[in-house]
């Protein structure tokens, strides 16, 4: 069973090559942002992470075995090794990591474009900055394959 765990900053495009991946693969995404805009009524509301973790469960537990499209930043090594404890956790043996990582400049710009969601520029810095520094050690993490876009 095959799983993707999608990494970058906000704005860097993972959820649209989430969509083309899903496409492709016949994948179920599961979005963090699609998860707080159903608990929350908005994507902009971070809300408690204890219950969007349990709806994230719950959506790998219910994919039946289809492959699974994890979308959301995981721009921290502990994050990534707690998606990829989860997914193996319900069988899934070929876990890809794919990073999507384009400029800072790249990201506040499509960041700025967002109609729907616009994320503070600091907040995008911070993560972007944090992101590039866990990549240093990311051959060494639980994944069966690292895909790098950009």
């Amino acid at each position: 069973m095959r799983a993707y765990v999608l990494i970058g900053a906000p704005g860097s495009g993972k959820s649209t090559y989430a969509a083309k991946l899903a496409a492709i693969e016949n994948a179920v995404v599961i979005s963090g942002d699609d998860i707080r805009s159903d608990l929350y009524g908005s994507s902009i509301i971070q809300g408690d992470w204890g219950e969007i973790w349990d709806r994230i469960d719950d959506m790998v537990s219910e994919s039946c075995g289809m492959p699974v499209v994890l979308d959301g930043s995981h721009y921290r090594k502990d994050y990534r090794e707690e998606a990829v404890t989860l997914l193996r956790s319900y069988g899934y043996n070929r876990i890809e990591a794919v990073v999507v990582n384009p400029s800072l400049a790249t990201c506040l710009a499509r960041n700025f474009q967002r109609a729907d969601r616009n994320v503070p520029d600091y907040v995008i810095k911070e993560m972007h900055d944090k992101l590039q520094t866990s990549l240093k050690t990311l051959d060494h993490e639980p994944f069966d394959r690292i895909n790098y876009v950009f």
